[in-house]
């Protein structure tokens, strides 16, 4: 399982790098805010493999019940607030506000986990 952890710990850092950067660009203005939802997007598809296509699709008690890790729960809420930003950056306030919500419940449950795992 070492290999496993680490594979899983190297998408992780992946992600959070992609998060500090996307945020760099939301925060400057500098990013085309179509860009940034697709690379939002792209570095979730790639923190959850073939299992992002079910996680967008279900609610957030069942998303956060298959995805039991804080640490990718708590990535893929600030990945979903960051295309939330990029997604308002382009007047889609409906799915921007549905990402935010989206984020708020996803970052909740990964600090209920961690919490639990720690206690």
């Amino acid at each position: 399982m070492p290999v496993q952890r680490d594979y899983i710990l190297r998408l992780l850092e992946q992600a959070a790098a992609v998060v500090r950067r996307l945020r760099e660009l939301v925060g400057a203005g500098t990013g085309e805010p179509a860009a940034i939802v697709e690379e939002a997007r792209a570095a979730q598809a790639e923190l959850f493999g073939e299992t992002w296509m079910l996680l967008q699709r279900v609610d957030v008690a069942t998303a956060t019940g298959l995805i039991r890790d804080a640490r990718q729960l708590a990535v893929w809420a600030d990945l979903l607030r960051v295309e939330a930003e990029a997604s308002r950056g382009l007047g889609d306030t409906e799915r921007a506000t549905y990402l935010a919500t989206r984020a708020d419940g996803i970052a909740a449950a990964a600090a209920r986990n961690k919490a639990s795992a720690e206690g």
